[in-house]
Protein backbone atom coordinates (compact mmCIF):
# COMPACT_ATOMS: atom_id res chain seq x y z
CA UNK A 1 0.00 0.00 0.00
CA UNK A 2 1.05 3.42 -0.76
CA UNK A 3 -0.28 7.06 -0.18
CA UNK A 4 0.75 10.47 0.29
CA UNK A 5 -1.14 11.52 3.16
CA UNK A 6 -0.77 15.13 3.86
CA UNK A 7 1.79 17.96 2.59
CA UNK A 8 1.74 20.87 4.51
CA UNK A 9 3.46 24.36 3.48
CA UNK A 10 4.65 26.68 5.55
CA UNK A 11 5.77 30.69 5.10
CA UNK A 12 8.34 32.90 6.34
CA UNK A 13 6.12 34.32 8.91
CA UNK A 14 5.03 31.33 10.42
CA UNK A 15 1.91 30.51 8.26
CA UNK A 16 1.09 27.25 7.26
CA UNK A 17 -2.17 25.15 5.29
CA UNK A 18 -2.13 21.09 4.80
CA UNK A 19 -3.61 19.60 2.49
CA UNK A 20 -5.01 16.31 2.74
CA UNK A 21 -4.79 13.66 0.45
CA UNK A 22 -6.69 10.00 0.15
CA UNK A 23 -5.80 6.34 -1.82
CA UNK A 24 -6.66 6.48 -5.31
CA UNK A 25 -7.55 9.74 -7.34
CA UNK A 26 -6.57 12.76 -6.19
CA UNK A 27 -8.09 16.08 -8.15
CA UNK A 28 -7.26 19.53 -7.98
CA UNK A 29 -8.76 22.10 -10.14
CA UNK A 30 -7.30 25.73 -10.83
CA UNK A 31 -7.96 28.10 -13.56
CA UNK A 32 -4.77 29.55 -15.49
CA UNK A 33 -2.02 30.98 -12.60
CA UNK A 34 -3.48 28.83 -10.28
CA UNK A 35 -0.26 26.99 -9.72
CA UNK A 36 -1.18 24.06 -11.23
CA UNK A 37 1.83 23.39 -13.34
CA UNK A 38 3.66 24.40 -10.43
CA UNK A 39 2.16 21.77 -8.03
CA UNK A 40 2.71 18.99 -10.77
CA UNK A 41 6.44 20.22 -10.13
CA UNK A 42 6.52 20.28 -6.82
CA UNK A 43 5.45 17.02 -6.15
CA UNK A 44 8.72 15.76 -7.50
CA UNK A 45 10.59 18.47 -5.53
CA UNK A 46 9.27 16.38 -2.81
CA UNK A 47 10.65 13.08 -3.57
CA UNK A 48 14.21 14.49 -4.78
CA UNK A 49 14.34 16.78 -7.85
CA UNK A 50 17.24 18.91 -7.48
CA UNK A 51 15.38 22.60 -8.87
CA UNK A 52 16.39 25.59 -7.32
CA UNK A 53 12.84 26.78 -6.23
CA UNK A 54 13.94 29.56 -4.03
CA UNK A 55 13.80 32.17 -6.74
CA UNK A 56 10.42 31.41 -8.67
CA UNK A 57 8.02 33.50 -7.99
CA UNK A 58 5.56 31.00 -6.28
CA UNK A 59 8.30 30.87 -3.79
CA UNK A 60 10.34 33.87 -3.46
CA UNK A 61 9.80 35.64 -0.40
CA UNK A 62 6.87 33.32 0.62
CA UNK A 63 7.50 30.12 0.59
CA UNK A 64 9.76 28.84 3.60
CA UNK A 65 9.20 24.49 3.67
CA UNK A 66 7.16 21.91 3.25
CA UNK A 67 6.53 18.03 4.95
CA UNK A 68 5.10 15.22 3.15
CA UNK A 69 3.49 12.35 5.16
CA UNK A 70 3.75 9.55 3.16
CA UNK A 71 2.88 5.76 3.85
CA UNK A 72 4.59 2.32 1.85
CA UNK A 73 3.40 -1.06 3.18
CA UNK A 74 2.31 -0.14 6.92
CA UNK A 75 5.04 2.48 7.54
CA UNK A 76 4.75 6.26 7.48
CA UNK A 77 7.75 8.88 6.64
CA UNK A 78 7.91 12.45 7.38
CA UNK A 79 10.42 14.41 4.82
CA UNK A 80 10.63 17.95 5.06
CA UNK A 81 12.28 20.36 2.16
CA UNK A 82 13.06 23.87 2.36
CA UNK A 83 14.03 26.43 0.29
CA UNK A 84 17.82 25.59 0.18
CA UNK A 85 17.80 22.43 -1.80
CA UNK A 86 20.78 21.42 0.58
CA UNK A 87 18.61 22.12 4.03
CA UNK A 88 16.54 18.49 4.74
CA UNK A 89 14.77 16.38 6.69
CA UNK A 90 13.75 12.82 7.31
CA UNK A 91 12.53 10.44 9.80
CA UNK A 92 9.43 7.97 10.74
CA UNK A 93 6.47 9.63 11.33
CA UNK A 94 6.26 8.04 14.41
CA UNK A 95 9.28 9.86 15.73
CA UNK A 96 8.71 13.43 17.86
CA UNK A 97 9.90 16.59 15.78
CA UNK A 98 12.94 17.82 17.75
CA UNK A 99 14.80 14.53 16.38
CA UNK A 100 14.96 16.24 13.12
CA UNK A 101 18.45 16.73 12.17
CA UNK A 102 19.52 18.50 8.82
CA UNK A 103 20.56 16.77 5.96
CA UNK A 104 22.18 17.70 2.41
CA UNK A 105 20.23 16.01 -0.84
CA UNK A 106 22.07 13.03 -1.68
CA UNK A 107 21.72 11.62 1.89
CA UNK A 108 18.04 12.92 1.29
CA UNK A 109 17.60 11.04 -2.21
CA UNK A 110 20.02 7.75 -0.22
CA UNK A 111 16.67 7.55 2.19
CA UNK A 112 14.28 7.89 -0.08
CA UNK A 113 15.99 5.29 -1.95
CA UNK A 114 16.42 2.55 0.45
CA UNK A 115 12.68 3.24 1.08
CA UNK A 116 11.26 2.77 -2.54
CA UNK A 117 13.66 -0.36 -2.76
CA UNK A 118 11.35 -1.62 -0.16
CA UNK A 119 14.90 -2.04 1.96
CA UNK A 120 16.28 -4.97 -0.59
CA UNK A 121 19.68 -3.91 -1.15
CA UNK A 122 19.48 -7.37 -3.52
CA UNK A 123 17.27 -5.04 -6.10
CA UNK A 124 19.53 -2.21 -6.23
CA UNK A 125 22.57 -4.61 -6.43
CA UNK A 126 20.53 -6.26 -9.19
CA UNK A 127 20.15 -3.04 -11.60
CA UNK A 128 23.77 -2.33 -10.88
CA UNK A 129 25.23 -5.68 -12.17
CA UNK A 130 23.14 -5.62 -14.94
CA UNK A 131 23.67 -1.62 -16.36
CA UNK A 132 26.89 -1.42 -14.48
CA UNK A 133 25.00 2.06 -13.62
CA UNK A 134 23.72 3.62 -9.95
CA UNK A 135 20.44 3.62 -11.18
CA UNK A 136 18.13 4.69 -8.51
CA UNK A 137 14.46 5.25 -7.53
CA UNK A 138 15.24 8.79 -8.79
CA UNK A 139 15.66 7.26 -12.43
CA UNK A 140 12.29 5.49 -12.42
CA UNK A 141 10.47 8.48 -11.97
CA UNK A 142 10.48 8.86 -15.27
CA UNK A 143 7.20 6.67 -15.15
CA UNK A 144 5.80 9.16 -12.44
CA UNK A 145 4.79 12.19 -14.32
CA UNK A 146 3.17 12.76 -17.31
CA UNK A 147 3.21 16.66 -17.82
CA UNK A 148 1.78 18.88 -20.44
CA UNK A 149 4.18 19.87 -23.62
CA UNK A 150 4.28 16.59 -24.52
CA UNK A 151 1.13 14.91 -24.20
CA UNK A 152 -0.01 12.91 -27.19
CA UNK A 153 3.53 11.97 -27.83
CA UNK A 154 3.77 7.81 -28.86
CA UNK A 155 7.42 7.68 -29.68
CA UNK A 156 9.96 7.86 -26.80
CA UNK A 157 6.47 8.17 -24.64
CA UNK A 158 7.78 9.18 -20.82
CA UNK A 159 7.48 12.89 -20.69
CA UNK A 160 10.98 13.31 -18.56
CA UNK A 161 13.10 11.39 -21.22
CA UNK A 162 13.10 14.57 -22.94
CA UNK A 163 15.75 15.45 -20.96
CA UNK A 164 18.85 13.74 -21.86
CA UNK A 165 19.61 12.98 -18.24
CA UNK A 166 16.49 10.64 -18.47
CA UNK A 167 16.77 9.51 -21.75
CA UNK A 168 20.50 8.90 -21.63
CA UNK A 169 19.23 5.95 -18.79
CA UNK A 170 15.97 4.84 -20.74
CA UNK A 171 17.77 2.02 -22.90
CA UNK A 172 18.98 0.23 -19.79
CA UNK A 173 16.37 0.62 -17.92
CA UNK A 174 14.25 -1.09 -20.82
CA UNK A 175 16.88 -3.49 -21.10
CA UNK A 176 16.61 -4.58 -17.55
CA UNK A 177 12.92 -4.37 -17.29
CA UNK A 178 12.22 -6.48 -20.26
CA UNK A 179 14.93 -9.13 -19.83
CA UNK A 180 14.46 -12.65 -18.41
CA UNK A 181 18.13 -13.47 -17.65
CA UNK A 182 18.47 -11.74 -15.03
CA UNK A 183 18.78 -14.92 -12.67
CA UNK A 184 21.79 -15.88 -14.80
CA UNK A 185 23.29 -12.94 -15.73
CA UNK A 186 23.26 -12.26 -11.44
CA UNK A 187 25.25 -15.49 -11.29
CA UNK A 188 27.68 -15.10 -13.97
CA UNK A 189 28.36 -11.21 -12.97
CA UNK A 190 29.46 -12.95 -9.19
CA UNK A 191 31.48 -15.64 -11.08
CA UNK A 192 32.85 -13.08 -13.02
CA UNK A 193 33.68 -10.65 -9.89
CA UNK A 194 35.30 -14.02 -8.19
CA UNK A 195 37.44 -14.68 -11.57
CA UNK A 196 38.48 -11.04 -11.39
CA UNK A 197 39.73 -11.24 -7.53
CA UNK A 198 41.84 -14.32 -8.28
CA UNK A 199 43.29 -13.15 -11.59
CA UNK A 200 44.52 -10.15 -9.70
CA UNK A 201 46.02 -12.31 -7.25
CA UNK A 202 47.45 -14.16 -9.84
CA UNK A 203 49.19 -11.07 -11.51
CA UNK A 204 50.38 -9.84 -8.47
CA UNK A 205 52.30 -13.09 -7.88
CA UNK A 206 53.01 -13.44 -11.75
CA UNK A 207 54.69 -9.78 -11.33
CA UNK A 208 56.65 -10.90 -7.94
CA UNK A 209 58.20 -14.23 -10.46
CA UNK A 210 59.10 -11.91 -13.18
CA UNK A 211 60.84 -9.68 -10.59
CA UNK A 212 62.66 -12.15 -9.02
CA UNK A 213 63.69 -13.88 -12.44
CA UNK A 214 64.71 -10.92 -13.55
CA UNK A 215 66.96 -10.14 -10.59
CA UNK A 216 68.66 -13.99 -10.16
CA UNK A 217 69.05 -13.29 -14.43
CA UNK A 218 70.81 -9.60 -13.77
CA UNK A 219 73.21 -10.93 -11.18
CA UNK A 220 74.14 -14.49 -13.12
CA UNK A 221 75.04 -11.94 -16.03
CA UNK A 222 77.64 -10.86 -13.65
CA UNK A 223 79.71 -14.49 -12.99
CA UNK A 224 79.28 -14.80 -16.75
CA UNK A 225 76.99 -17.85 -16.26
CA UNK A 226 76.53 -19.94 -19.19
CA UNK A 227 72.31 -20.11 -18.66
CA UNK A 228 69.54 -18.04 -17.46
CA UNK A 229 67.39 -18.85 -14.81
CA UNK A 230 63.85 -19.62 -16.26
CA UNK A 231 61.89 -20.61 -12.98
CA UNK A 232 62.14 -24.39 -13.74
CA UNK A 233 65.98 -25.02 -13.46
CA UNK A 234 66.66 -23.90 -9.86
CA UNK A 235 69.03 -26.73 -9.31
CA UNK A 236 70.98 -26.77 -11.85
CA UNK A 237 71.37 -22.80 -11.50
CA UNK A 238 72.88 -23.78 -7.47
CA UNK A 239 74.77 -26.31 -8.71
CA UNK A 240 76.09 -23.24 -10.76
CA UNK A 241 76.58 -21.35 -8.15
CA UNK A 242 78.06 -24.25 -5.91
CA UNK A 243 81.05 -24.96 -8.60
CA UNK A 244 81.45 -20.75 -9.41
CA UNK A 245 82.06 -20.76 -5.45
CA UNK A 246 84.84 -23.76 -5.28
CA UNK A 247 86.66 -22.61 -8.48
CA UNK A 248 85.23 -25.15 -9.79
CA UNK A 249 83.73 -23.32 -13.58
CA UNK A 250 86.09 -22.79 -16.24
CA UNK A 251 85.72 -19.21 -17.45
CA UNK A 252 84.74 -19.65 -21.68
CA UNK A 253 85.68 -16.92 -23.85
CA UNK A 254 82.18 -16.33 -25.94
CA UNK A 255 82.44 -15.15 -29.41
CA UNK A 256 80.29 -11.83 -28.83
CA UNK A 257 77.93 -10.65 -31.33
CA UNK A 258 78.81 -7.11 -33.04
CA UNK A 259 76.02 -4.83 -30.55
CA UNK A 260 75.27 -2.86 -33.95
CA UNK A 261 74.12 -6.09 -35.53
CA UNK A 262 71.99 -7.31 -32.72
CA UNK A 263 69.52 -4.06 -32.43
CA UNK A 264 69.69 -3.74 -36.20
CA UNK A 265 67.91 -7.08 -36.28
CA UNK A 266 66.07 -6.59 -33.17
CA UNK A 267 64.79 -3.17 -34.84
CA UNK A 268 64.03 -5.24 -37.86
CA UNK A 269 62.03 -7.60 -36.22
CA UNK A 270 60.14 -4.92 -34.09
CA UNK A 271 58.76 -3.57 -37.26
CA UNK A 272 58.04 -6.96 -38.71
CA UNK A 273 55.75 -7.57 -35.33
CA UNK A 274 53.74 -3.77 -35.83
CA UNK A 275 53.20 -4.41 -39.68
CA UNK A 276 51.62 -7.86 -39.24
CA UNK A 277 49.52 -6.66 -36.27
CA UNK A 278 48.35 -3.55 -38.48
CA UNK A 279 47.32 -6.06 -41.48
CA UNK A 280 45.67 -8.32 -38.62
CA UNK A 281 43.58 -5.46 -37.63
CA UNK A 282 42.54 -4.89 -41.21
CA UNK A 283 41.87 -8.42 -41.64
CA UNK A 284 39.67 -8.58 -38.91
CA UNK A 285 37.63 -5.85 -39.73
CA UNK A 286 37.22 -7.19 -43.81
CA UNK A 287 36.36 -10.21 -41.83
CA UNK A 288 33.51 -8.51 -40.05
CA UNK A 289 32.32 -6.58 -43.49
CA UNK A 290 32.31 -9.86 -45.45
CA UNK A 291 30.30 -11.42 -42.67
CA UNK A 292 27.65 -9.07 -42.80
CA UNK A 293 27.44 -8.83 -46.92
CA UNK A 294 27.30 -12.80 -46.34
CA UNK A 295 23.98 -12.31 -44.36
CA UNK A 296 22.27 -9.62 -46.33
CA UNK A 297 23.29 -11.91 -49.63
CA UNK A 298 21.84 -15.02 -47.71
CA UNK A 299 18.65 -13.05 -47.21
CA UNK A 300 18.23 -11.53 -50.52
CA UNK A 301 18.80 -15.13 -52.14
CA UNK A 302 16.04 -16.67 -50.23
CA UNK A 303 13.78 -14.43 -50.83
CA UNK A 304 14.63 -13.97 -55.48
CA UNK A 305 14.03 -18.03 -54.90
CA UNK A 306 10.24 -17.81 -53.94
CA UNK A 307 10.46 -15.92 -57.17
CA UNK A 308 11.63 -17.97 -60.62
CA UNK A 309 11.34 -14.85 -62.55
CA UNK A 310 14.80 -13.81 -60.88
CA UNK A 311 15.72 -17.14 -61.53
CA UNK A 312 19.18 -14.72 -63.66
CA UNK A 313 20.41 -13.25 -60.42
CA UNK A 314 20.47 -16.47 -58.45
CA UNK A 315 23.73 -17.65 -59.93
CA UNK A 316 25.45 -14.79 -59.83
CA UNK A 317 24.86 -14.52 -55.90
CA UNK A 318 25.37 -17.65 -55.30
CA UNK A 319 29.19 -17.36 -56.80
CA UNK A 320 29.82 -14.07 -54.68
CA UNK A 321 28.44 -16.36 -51.57
CA UNK A 322 31.27 -18.68 -52.60
CA UNK A 323 33.72 -15.99 -53.12
CA UNK A 324 32.82 -14.41 -49.94
CA UNK A 325 33.35 -17.76 -48.08
CA UNK A 326 36.83 -18.51 -49.07
CA UNK A 327 37.74 -14.89 -48.03
CA UNK A 328 36.16 -15.36 -44.51
CA UNK A 329 38.06 -18.46 -44.45
CA UNK A 330 41.30 -16.85 -45.58
CA UNK A 331 41.09 -13.89 -43.08
CA UNK A 332 40.69 -16.70 -40.50
CA UNK A 333 43.65 -18.25 -41.47
CA UNK A 334 45.93 -14.86 -41.76
CA UNK A 335 44.18 -14.04 -38.09
CA UNK A 336 45.23 -17.78 -37.07
CA UNK A 337 48.88 -17.68 -38.08
CA UNK A 338 51.63 -17.97 -35.37
CA UNK A 339 53.86 -16.63 -37.29
CA UNK A 340 53.32 -13.64 -34.64
CA UNK A 341 54.10 -15.77 -31.81
CA UNK A 342 57.47 -16.80 -32.88
CA UNK A 343 58.71 -13.34 -34.30
CA UNK A 344 57.66 -12.11 -30.31
CA UNK A 345 59.60 -15.02 -28.76
CA UNK A 346 62.69 -14.17 -30.92
CA UNK A 347 62.42 -10.22 -29.98
CA UNK A 348 62.55 -11.36 -26.59
CA UNK A 349 65.48 -13.38 -27.23
CA UNK A 350 67.44 -10.59 -29.14
CA UNK A 351 66.51 -7.93 -26.22
CA UNK A 352 68.34 -10.70 -23.93
CA UNK A 353 70.64 -11.23 -25.87
CA UNK A 354 71.18 -7.14 -26.17
CA UNK A 355 71.59 -6.92 -22.20
CA UNK A 356 73.85 -9.58 -22.26
CA UNK A 357 76.24 -8.26 -24.58
CA UNK A 358 76.04 -4.93 -22.90
CA UNK A 359 77.42 -6.82 -19.76
CA UNK A 360 80.59 -8.31 -21.58
CA UNK A 361 82.31 -4.75 -21.33
CA UNK A 362 81.92 -4.78 -17.95
CA UNK A 363 84.44 -6.01 -15.37
CA UNK A 364 82.89 -7.12 -11.81
CA UNK A 365 84.45 -6.93 -8.60
CA UNK A 366 84.88 -10.12 -6.14
CA UNK A 367 82.86 -8.18 -3.43
CA UNK A 368 80.06 -7.50 -7.03
CA UNK A 369 80.39 -11.07 -8.10
CA UNK A 370 80.18 -11.92 -4.21
CA UNK A 371 77.11 -10.34 -3.73
CA UNK A 372 75.32 -11.23 -6.85
CA UNK A 373 76.14 -14.83 -5.45
CA UNK A 374 74.34 -14.16 -2.17
CA UNK A 375 71.59 -12.36 -4.05
CA UNK A 376 71.09 -15.10 -6.69
CA UNK A 377 71.15 -17.64 -3.44
CA UNK A 378 68.03 -15.47 -1.60
CA UNK A 379 66.01 -15.03 -4.14
CA UNK A 380 66.11 -18.88 -4.82
CA UNK A 381 64.96 -19.54 -1.93
CA UNK A 382 61.49 -17.96 -2.79
CA UNK A 383 59.02 -20.40 -3.85
CA UNK A 384 58.18 -19.60 -7.29
CA UNK A 385 55.17 -21.63 -9.29
CA UNK A 386 54.31 -20.45 -12.14
CA UNK A 387 50.86 -19.21 -12.80
CA UNK A 388 51.39 -17.98 -16.35
CA UNK A 389 49.26 -20.81 -18.20
CA UNK A 390 46.47 -20.42 -14.95
CA UNK A 391 46.47 -16.52 -15.50
CA UNK A 392 45.73 -17.18 -19.70
CA UNK A 393 43.11 -19.80 -18.34
CA UNK A 394 41.26 -17.27 -16.02
CA UNK A 395 41.93 -14.22 -18.56
CA UNK A 396 39.82 -16.57 -21.29
CA UNK A 397 37.48 -18.00 -19.20
CA UNK A 398 36.73 -13.78 -18.20
CA UNK A 399 36.32 -12.88 -21.74
CA UNK A 400 33.67 -15.70 -22.65
CA UNK A 401 31.93 -15.33 -19.44
CA UNK A 402 31.73 -10.91 -20.34
CA UNK A 403 30.36 -12.39 -24.17
CA UNK A 404 28.03 -14.66 -22.43
CA UNK A 405 26.72 -11.42 -20.44
CA UNK A 406 26.46 -9.30 -23.16
CA UNK A 407 24.44 -11.61 -25.66
CA UNK A 408 22.08 -12.39 -21.92
CA UNK A 409 21.73 -8.41 -21.53
CA UNK A 410 20.61 -7.62 -25.03
CA UNK A 411 18.33 -10.66 -25.22
CA UNK A 412 14.50 -9.30 -24.82
CA UNK A 413 11.95 -11.73 -23.22
CA UNK A 414 9.25 -11.26 -25.67
CA UNK A 415 6.70 -12.63 -23.56
CA UNK A 416 6.67 -9.71 -21.29
CA UNK A 417 6.79 -7.39 -24.36
CA UNK A 418 3.74 -9.36 -25.46
CA UNK A 419 2.16 -8.72 -22.36
CA UNK A 420 2.80 -4.91 -22.12
CA UNK A 421 1.76 -4.90 -25.12
CA UNK A 422 -1.78 -6.43 -24.00
CA UNK A 423 -2.23 -4.09 -21.06
CA UNK A 424 -1.69 -1.11 -23.56
CA UNK A 425 -4.56 -2.22 -25.96
CA UNK A 426 -6.45 -3.88 -22.99
CA UNK A 427 -6.36 -0.01 -21.44
CA UNK A 428 -7.01 1.93 -24.34
CA UNK A 429 -10.25 -0.39 -25.66
CA UNK A 430 -12.18 0.06 -21.75
CA UNK A 431 -12.54 3.68 -23.19
CA UNK A 432 -14.78 2.30 -26.23
CA UNK A 433 -17.91 2.51 -24.45
CA UNK A 434 -17.13 6.22 -23.70
CA UNK A 435 -15.33 7.29 -26.66
CA UNK A 436 -16.11 7.23 -30.54
CA UNK A 437 -12.76 7.53 -31.62
CA UNK A 438 -11.55 4.19 -29.61
CA UNK A 439 -15.00 2.67 -30.93
CA UNK A 440 -13.71 3.92 -34.17
CA UNK A 441 -10.54 1.94 -33.84
CA UNK A 442 -11.45 -1.39 -32.31
CA UNK A 443 -13.54 -1.54 -35.32
CA UNK A 444 -10.67 -1.85 -37.61
CA UNK A 445 -9.87 -5.70 -38.32
CA UNK A 446 -7.05 -6.94 -36.40
CA UNK A 447 -6.37 -3.52 -34.09
CA UNK A 448 -4.51 -3.42 -31.32
CA UNK A 449 -1.41 -1.53 -29.76
CA UNK A 450 2.24 -2.76 -29.70
CA UNK A 451 4.96 -1.81 -27.37
CA UNK A 452 8.25 -1.40 -28.96
CA UNK A 453 11.37 -1.59 -27.04
CA UNK A 454 13.16 0.02 -29.71
CA UNK A 455 12.46 3.86 -29.34
CA UNK A 456 9.77 3.16 -26.23
CA UNK A 457 7.26 3.28 -29.52
CA UNK A 458 3.57 2.87 -28.57
CA UNK A 459 2.34 1.78 -32.03
CA UNK A 460 -1.17 0.97 -33.54
CA UNK A 461 -1.67 -1.97 -35.93
CA UNK A 462 -4.46 -3.74 -37.79
CA UNK A 463 -4.44 -6.18 -40.54
CA UNK A 464 -5.09 -6.10 -44.28
CA UNK A 465 -4.96 -8.46 -47.29
CA UNK A 466 -2.32 -7.78 -49.46
CA UNK A 467 -2.12 -8.52 -53.00
CA UNK A 468 -0.80 -11.76 -52.70
CA UNK A 469 -4.18 -12.41 -50.61
CA UNK A 470 -2.43 -13.20 -47.31
CA UNK A 471 -3.13 -11.48 -44.31
CA UNK A 472 -0.50 -8.72 -42.81
CA UNK A 473 -0.27 -6.42 -40.05
CA UNK A 474 0.40 -2.89 -40.58
CA UNK A 475 0.65 0.01 -39.03
CA UNK A 476 -2.31 2.33 -37.96
CA UNK A 477 -2.38 6.09 -38.71
CA UNK A 478 -4.13 7.93 -36.09
CA UNK A 479 -4.17 11.46 -36.26
CA UNK A 480 -5.97 12.61 -33.35
CA UNK A 481 -4.28 14.12 -30.74
CA UNK A 482 -6.75 12.81 -28.34
CA UNK A 483 -5.79 9.15 -29.61
CA UNK A 484 -2.54 9.86 -29.14
CA UNK A 485 -2.64 10.85 -25.65
CA UNK A 486 -5.15 8.06 -24.49
CA UNK A 487 -2.92 5.87 -25.79
CA UNK A 488 0.17 7.33 -24.35
CA UNK A 489 -1.94 7.51 -20.82
CA UNK A 490 -2.65 3.66 -21.46
CA UNK A 491 1.13 3.49 -21.86
CA UNK A 492 2.19 5.13 -18.62
CA UNK A 493 -0.50 2.87 -16.25
CA UNK A 494 0.55 -0.40 -18.49
CA UNK A 495 4.15 -0.16 -17.59
CA UNK A 496 2.96 0.79 -13.75
CA UNK A 497 1.13 -2.61 -13.53
CA UNK A 498 3.63 -4.25 -15.17
CA UNK A 499 6.33 -3.11 -12.62
CA UNK A 500 4.12 -3.17 -9.72
CA UNK A 501 2.84 -6.57 -10.31
CA UNK A 502 6.80 -7.40 -10.19
CA UNK A 503 7.79 -5.55 -6.87
CA UNK A 504 11.67 -5.81 -7.70
CA UNK A 505 11.93 -1.96 -9.03
CA UNK A 506 12.94 1.21 -6.80
CA UNK A 507 9.85 2.29 -7.88
CA UNK A 508 7.19 5.27 -6.39
CA UNK A 509 3.80 3.63 -7.24
CA UNK A 510 2.83 7.48 -8.05
CA UNK A 511 1.37 8.97 -10.81
CA UNK A 512 1.22 12.66 -11.68
CA UNK A 513 -0.49 14.10 -14.57
CA UNK A 514 -0.68 18.16 -15.60
CA UNK A 515 -3.81 19.26 -17.82
CA UNK A 516 -4.62 16.14 -19.50
CA UNK A 517 -8.04 17.57 -20.80
CA UNK A 518 -6.36 19.87 -23.29
CA UNK A 519 -6.42 17.83 -26.51
CA UNK A 520 -10.34 16.35 -26.04
CA UNK A 521 -13.25 17.29 -26.94
CA UNK A 522 -16.21 17.50 -25.03
CA UNK A 523 -18.09 13.92 -26.01
CA UNK A 524 -14.31 12.25 -25.91
CA UNK A 525 -12.99 13.96 -22.09
CA UNK A 526 -14.59 10.94 -20.11
CA UNK A 527 -12.40 8.40 -21.74
CA UNK A 528 -9.76 9.86 -19.66
CA UNK A 529 -11.48 8.19 -16.18
CA UNK A 530 -12.49 5.03 -18.09
CA UNK A 531 -9.14 4.40 -18.76
CA UNK A 532 -8.05 5.17 -15.26
CA UNK A 533 -10.62 2.90 -13.89
CA UNK A 534 -9.77 0.34 -15.94
CA UNK A 535 -6.22 0.40 -14.33
CA UNK A 536 -7.39 0.06 -11.08
CA UNK A 537 -9.15 -3.14 -11.20
CA UNK A 538 -5.64 -4.13 -12.28
CA UNK A 539 -3.65 -2.86 -9.91
CA UNK A 540 -5.77 -2.03 -6.77
CA UNK A 541 -6.12 1.59 -5.35
CA UNK A 542 -4.06 0.89 -2.70
CA UNK A 543 -1.37 0.48 -4.61
CA UNK A 544 -1.23 3.26 -6.66
CA UNK A 545 -2.03 6.78 -6.05
CA UNK A 546 -2.98 9.47 -8.72
CA UNK A 547 -2.44 13.06 -9.07
CA UNK A 548 -4.41 15.07 -11.41
CA UNK A 549 -4.19 18.75 -11.83
CA UNK A 550 -7.17 20.16 -14.54
CA UNK A 551 -9.00 23.27 -15.42
CA UNK A 552 -12.22 20.97 -15.80
CA UNK A 553 -14.46 19.26 -13.09
CA UNK A 554 -13.70 16.15 -12.51
CA UNK A 555 -17.21 14.75 -13.59
CA UNK A 556 -16.31 15.68 -16.88
CA UNK A 557 -13.33 13.87 -17.27
CA UNK A 558 -15.32 10.71 -16.53
CA UNK A 559 -13.12 10.77 -12.91
CA UNK A 560 -14.37 8.59 -10.16
CA UNK A 561 -12.37 10.68 -7.64
CA UNK A 562 -10.91 9.60 -4.00
CA UNK A 563 -10.51 13.32 -3.14
CA UNK A 564 -10.98 16.49 -4.59
CA UNK A 565 -10.20 20.34 -3.87
CA UNK A 566 -9.89 23.48 -6.12
CA UNK A 567 -6.76 25.44 -5.82
CA UNK A 568 -8.17 28.81 -5.77
CA UNK A 569 -10.73 29.77 -3.31
CA UNK A 570 -11.99 32.80 -1.12
CA UNK A 571 -9.19 32.03 1.62
CA UNK A 572 -6.18 31.58 -0.84
CA UNK A 573 -4.99 32.41 -4.67
CA UNK A 574 -3.53 28.99 -5.34
CA UNK A 575 -1.02 26.23 -4.73
CA UNK A 576 0.80 28.11 -2.21
CA UNK A 577 -1.98 29.93 -0.12
CA UNK A 578 0.48 32.42 0.82
CA UNK A 579 1.35 34.14 -2.65
CA UNK A 580 -0.28 36.79 -4.13
CA UNK A 581 1.42 38.11 -7.40
CA UNK A 582 1.25 41.47 -6.00
CA UNK A 583 4.47 40.64 -3.35
CA UNK A 584 7.13 43.11 -4.28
Amino acid sequence: MFKISTLTMYSLTGEEYTYRFNNGVNYFKGVNNSGKTEFYKFLDYMFGASDNISKKPWYFKTFEKATMVFELDGISYRTTRTRDTQKNYFTYYQDPENNYEVIDLTEYRAKLNSIFAKGETQILRDIKNFTNENLTYRTFTMFNFLGEKRQGVTYNFLDKCSDIKYYSKLNSILNYIFNNNLEKISELQNELIELQKQMKKLEITATRNKFITEQINSNLAKLDAPKSYNGKNKDEILDYISKYKNLEVVTRIKKSKNIVDLEVNFNSIDEQIKIYENRLFDMKHIQTENENRKKLLTNLDDLLKENESFDYLVAPLKNLLAELDNSISFSKYLINDKTIQDLKLKRELLKNEIKDNNNRFKIFSVEEKTKAIALIEEYLSADINSVDKELEKKKKTISEIKNELKVLQNSDDNKKIKKMSQYITQLYESAASISEVVQEDIKQSGFKILYFKKGNVLQPVTKKINEEDKEEIVNYYVGSMARHTLIQLSGYLAFMTLMLLEEKYPLIPLIVIDHISKPFDNDNKKSIGQIISAAYEMIGKDNLQIFIFDDEEYKDLGLEVDYSENLVTDSKTGFIPFYSPNID
